[in-house]
């Protein structure tokens, strides 16, 4: 029993982010303070109107939450009681509090105006007849500065708030199509109850928006990967190109350096020739043809030696011949033996 109360506790405690961020999806995202002729209600009346939007792709209701004109409620001294009391709550009993994604409702100020008679003034007092689910005595000022607050369903956390400065009669104030800045509307571009359907979106989700089966970017990706492929194959093979011919040059150049070599030292032993026998003829006369008298030496010394040591080929004299059977070597054309001495 105990195991089951802790996983309730641990699901309600993780499901508590995600529950805020739903209710951080709803945005004041236009006003009216002084409608003369822009939007008419369902009874034909002319009303100042608060637009609220759902700014994700999730459906989030709405019901329970606040809405106020009154800053007191700012104060967090405040206890909740205290500050519902100065809040007026959206409908629950209402399908259309079900917002869908990029969708918007507007809720008319059903506050009536009257005149003091004292002053002349005239000031604005919540009607207590209030005809409609989304009509609320918000008690929206004409020709003044609003400050407009939504609040959760615990009337605790504020979820968006806007000041609005004095609008002029048919004048609305909107939120830009990114949700970061505000601006004065006029006829034309005054839009309750419509929500631009890429408003809000970062890149991510407009993409996702744009591709939902995600087709372009896996051609995209695809498409990268093989230009990838593509430029290092051009790279290695350039490299490749490039060794190859460093390896050429190299080859040709040693083998230039190797005939070179040969080349100069084939030079150099002509040169020390020639050299050894000019020295000889200048020393000896033109008769050695420049041959030096040491290899005269040598060689009759090598000749002589072989002759003291009897180092010669021994041959016997005898030729040896062995026949071989043809039509010209037959008995009756050639009496002669088959072996021939000599």
């Amino acid at each position: 029993m105990k195991k089951l109360g802790f996983l309730i506790t641990m699901l309600v405690i993780t499901s508590l982010p995600a529950w805020s961020q739903g209710a951080k999806s709803i945005r004041i995202t236009e006003v009216m303070t002084d409608n003369r002729t822009n939007l008419v209600d369902e009874y034909g009346e002319h009303k100042p109107w608060v637009e609220l939007s759902n700014s994700s792709f999730t459906t989030y209701n709405v019901r329970g939450m606040f809405l106020t004109t009154d800053r007191r409620v700012l104060n967090k001294n405040l206890s909740p009681e205290v500050r519902r009391q100065m809040m007026y709550p959206l409908p629950n009993n209402e399908p259309r509090t079900m917002l869908g994604g990029k969708k918007s409702i507007v809720i008319f100020d059903q506050s009536n105006w009257w005149v003091d008679a004292w002053s002349g003034k005239p000031f604005k007092t919540p009607d207590a007849s209030n005809p409609g689910p989304f009509h609320l005595n918000l008690l929206i000022m004409e020709k003044k500065p609003n400050w407009i607050a939504l609040y959760d369903g615990n009337a605790v956390d504020l979820i968006d708030s806007v000041s609005v400065p004095v609008l002029e009669a048919n004048e609305s104030y909107a939120l830009s199509s990114d949700f970061k800045t505000w601006d004065k509307a006029t006829d034309g571009f005054i839009t309750p109850g419509y929500l631009p359907q890429n408003a809000g979106l970062s890149k991510s989700q407009l993409l996702k928006k744009q591709d939902p089966y995600g087709i372009g970017i896996a051609v995209l990706s695809m498409g990268i990967v093989f230009a990838c492929l593509a430029l290092l194959f051009i790279v290695f093979w350039a490299f490749g190109a490039y060794m190859k011919h460093k390896q050429r040059i190299a080859r040709a150049t040693e083998k230039h350096a190797t005939l070179l070599y040969k080349t100069g030292k084939k030079t150099i032993e002509v040169t020390h020739d020639l050299s050894h026998k000019t020295n000889v003829i200048l020393k000896d006369g033109l008769e050695t043809k420049g041959i030096d008298k040491e290899i005269y030496m040598a060689v009759i010394s090598l000749a002589l030696q072989e002759y003291l040591e009897d180092v010669h080929d021994v041959e016997s004299g005898i030729i040896t011949i062995k026949p071989k059977q043809t039509r010209w070597n037959a008995p009756k054309f050639n009496n002669n033996n088959n072996n021939v001495k000599i």
